[in-house]
């Protein structure tokens, strides 16, 4: 290519990340400007503490329907020995040297 173009091409490059850098710096003006304001509206907003009429029986579970699943609880224990044994066997001794 001939060399003004190469040049033109170059400032041209240089120019789209002027660019970039300047939309980059005024979005995180316009967020920490965002974050502010959030900031003095809800400190001066008193929502707490949060008063709610709940029925008797909103936290009472139905208890007869539960799943309990025993076989997988013990498949993950004796999966957790083995691991937690072949693991112990591979770092035993001294680790760092006193010598």
């Amino acid at each position: 290519m001939r060399s003004d173009v190469l040049v033109k091409i170059e400032l041209l490059d240089q120019k789209h990340v002027q660019d970039i850098v300047f939309q980059l710096q005024r979005l995180v003006t316009a967020m920490s400007k965002y974050h502010n304001d959030c900031q003095v509206v809800l400190k001066e907003a008193d929502v707490f503490p949060i008063e709610v009429d709940l029925a008797r029986s909103t936290f009472t579970y139905d208890t007869s329907n539960q799943f309990n699943d025993n076989e997988e609880d013990e498949e993950e224990e004796e999966e957790g020995t083995d691991t937690a044994r072949n693991q112990t066997g591979a770092f035993s001794g001294d680790l760092i040297s006193t010598d």
